[in-house]
């Protein structure tokens, strides 16, 4: 299970690593530049990227 590093919205320092299959659902925030991670552990988390980046950059770590 490869985890890939992104950076929490609140204060931009704190990175989340997460892996595809801890992922729930991705719901875009309104100005689509966050994404709000709901994982199966029943967390949620902002994070920077639009789904589109977040789900490019799981792809690119499961082809590695």
């Amino acid at each position: 299970m490869e985890k890939i590093e992104l950076e929490v919205k609140e204060d931009g320092a704190t990175k989340l690593a997460v892996a595809d299959e801890e992922i729930l659902e991705m719901i875009p925030d309104a100005d689509m530049r966050f994404t709000l991670l709901i994982l199966k552990d029943g967390s949620k988390h902002f994070v920077k990227g639009t789904e589109q980046e977040i789900r490019n950059l799981l792809s690119d770590q499961k082809d590695k």
